[in-house]
Order: C-alpha cells, then structure tokens, then sequence
C-alpha cells in the first residue's frame, strides 16, 4: 500500500509540473489587464504616477494584448518591461482572438 501511495504521489507530482510547462505559470503573478492602481504601485519599479497611467491606458485604449505595449507607457522602457514579466502577466478577454 505505501508504494502505491508513493507511486501517486509521485505521478501527481509529474502531471502537475507537466501542466506547469505545458500551459505557462502565472501562479502569484498579477493579471494586467484586471490590475487596480494600488495592485501595480505595489510592484517594485511602479510608482504610484505609472500605476495610473497604465490603468488610465487601458481604460481608453481597451485591455492589452500583449506586454510590450506597456513600452508605449512614458516610464516604461525594456529594463523595466523585462523586471515586470517576472510578476505580471496578460490574460487574454474571452472575446479575443489571440
């Protein structure tokens, strides 16, 4: 019985890091394109004037689609842009053709 457990165990184990890099892992990341203010200033590197704009860019422009179009941003630049992939991520809408 204890090797069938650990035989589970194990393969749970591999199905989960399987879907892992099958599907991309966006565990603990923030979704951009529900993000609020207070969520991105949070961010290292957003101050509180970015975390506005970002929002304000995405309520007139409708949500992003993919993250270098943070680079349109004045303060964002690729130094930046490559820090916020690490915590920061863009799901698509339902509606989108992506």
């Amino acid at each position: 019985m204890k090797k069938i457990c650990i035989a589970f165990a194990l393969l749970l184990a591999l199905a989960l890091s399987a879907s892992t890099v099958f599907a991309g892992d966006n565990t603990g990341k923030l979704n951009l394109n529900v993000a609020t203010v207070e969520q991105l200033e949070a961010i290292d590197g957003i101050s509180h004037e970015l975390a506005v704009e970002i929002v304000k860019t995405r309520t007139e422009n409708g949500e992003f689609v993919d993250m270098s179009e943070l680079l349109d941003i004045d303060g964002v630049d690729n130094a930046l842009l490559r820090k916020l992939e690490k915590v920061i991520y863009i799901e698509p809408a339902s509606d989108c053709n992506c």
